[in-house]
């Protein structure tokens, strides 16, 4: 639940403020992996009906995608298996005749209308096809790192800016070499994992000719109080058409610049970029959240909350999540942070946070959530450069990332190890962390809310001192 936003006065971003933006570093710099493994991720949220059995109907659409795809080859993200074989295995696991939680249509229905409507000018229907067919049978290929753009393509974007628009005087601003889109590209990920039907929904329709995505949002998704719950939609801006006191219809689309580089990635895409259906999503995710001033050209936004030019606050980051899962999210900030970016203290036990993620993990779905370094933590304070004057305390935060929880075990000495999915490590693989690396760094994590309930008004309090 988005509680935190005080709508009588201006929002306080004291402890929300963290530059976790700058993913700048490599989340392994400090050695904390145990191993990494190339896995496939499990099957869809176990909460969810688990259907395998094709109807006549839905027999009919899967030959017609078989069809399809007969004559394309293994994709460099799925070695071992064609696309035939995909489809074979998101049958069998349930994701392929899973339902959307907001419109009821299955991942099958979502894939068929891609294959048989028209899509936008300059997007390839087998491209989508075979880009979301990787990441619902491997989640863990979704990547925010940018493809470059081609001189001819650069300079096509570039003359259809307005004169006064910066990017013109300098278009070295469109070579992203620093993503900002770890929350965003967490989410795609939590999407493909546990939401397939309405991963592809999104992929359907921001790849139409319409290019964009309805939602029917419950507001008490939102908050509780249905007035409140509109007042944060208009707050966070929205594209909001209708509604009443029981949903709102949201209307997620595509800034210009995302055009550019989903045709981009469509004809230029090289191993270890973003693919399209990356650029769609997480294009989508960003727009949302930072209040449609998302520029996918220059991945930089503006907006009320978030000085910072990249990426969302957790605030934003709630506020999307809630909105596609459609159903209550408690974001639990866990650091106490000064004004001047030092790490103080917690909101939490260590304990607490590792019992909220793995209820969560047992509860069938995955937790995101955001942690940060601080100058010890990334091991600047023993560098021989290292000068508390110029550099900041050794609590000082410096930068920070979004990953996904997606799985737990306890090694052989009975400690949690839990195994994530990090967008920004430019790795494929499956990264294990313990949980003693892990929890002392989490900022923030949203759960189903009525997970953590119990929890929640204390640490509120203890944010509020």
């Amino acid at each position: 639940m988005i509680q935190e936003i005080k709508l009588s006065q201006p929002y306080n971003i004291k402890n929300q403020a963290i530059n976790k933006n700058n993913c700048s570093f490599t989340a392994n710099s400090t050695s904390p992996a145990i191993k990494q493994q190339p896995l496939l991720l499990g099957p869809i949220n176990n909460n969810l009906q688990v259907r395998t059995a094709l109807s006549d109907i839905e027999k009919k659409k899967y030959l017609y995608l078989l069809d399809c795809l007969k004559n394309v080859q293994k994709s460099p993200n799925s070695p071992d298996l064609a696309p035939f074989g995909q489809l074979d295995l998101l049958l069998r696991n349930g994701k392929l005749l899973s339902k959307s939680n907001h419109d009821n249509s299955t991942t099958l229905d979502n894939l068929y209308l891609m294959a048989t409507t028209e899509r936008a000018q300059g997007l390839d229907k087998i491209s989508l096809l075979t880009s979301t067919l990787d990441l619902l049978c491997n989640p863990r290929f979704a990547t925010q790192t940018f493809g470059d753009i081609p001189d001819d393509i650069k300079s096509q974007a570039l003359n259809k800016l307005p004169s006064d628009n910066p990017v013109k005087f300098n278009p070295e601003s469109l070579n992203v070499i620093t993503s900002g889109t770890c929350a965003a590209a967490s989410i795609e990920v939590n999407m493909a994992d546990k939401y397939p039907a309405e991963f592809t929904r999104w992929i359907n329709g921001l790849s139409s000719k319409d290019m964009n995505v309805a939602l029917n949002v419950n507001l008490k998704s939102i908050c509780k109080n249905p007035l409140e719950a509109l007042e944060i939609i208009k707050l966070l801006k929205a594209n909001k058409n209708s509604g009443d006191l029981n949903q709102a219809k949201i209307k997620v689309d595509l800034d210009a610049g995302a055009v550019v580089r989903a045709h981009t990635q469509t004809k230029h895409w090289n191993e270890g970029e973003r693919s399209v259906v990356d650029v769609l999503i997480q294009s989508a995710i960003m727009k949302l959240g930072s209040q449609n001033t998302y520029d996918s050209l220059t991945d930089t936004r503006a907006g009320d909350f978030n000085s910072n030019p990249q990426g969302l606050i957790e605030l934003e980051k709630t506020f999307v999540e809630s909105l596609i899962k459609n159903k209550e999210i408690t974001s639990l900030v866990y650091h106490k942070i000064d004004d001047e970016q030092n790490l103080i203290g917690y909101n939490c036990s260590l304990d607490k946070i590792s019992k909220h993620i793995t209820d969560t993990i047992d509860s069938g779905d995955d937790v995101i959530l955001g942690y940060v370094l601080t100058n010890e933590t990334a091991g600047i304070t023993t560098h021989k450069k290292y000068n508390p004057d110029v550099d900041g305390a050794a609590n000082k935060v410096i930068n920070g990332h979004e990953i996904t929880v997606v799985d737990y075990y306890k090694d052989e000495q009975g400690k949690i190890i839990f195994v994530c999915v990090d967008t920004d490590d430019n790795s494929p693989d499956l990264v294990q962390y313990s949980a003693d690396w892990l929890l002392p760094k989490i900022h923030h994590a949203g759960y189903p809310a009525h997970l953590v309930r119990a929890d929640e008004k204390e640490i509120m309090k203890q944010l509020a001192a």
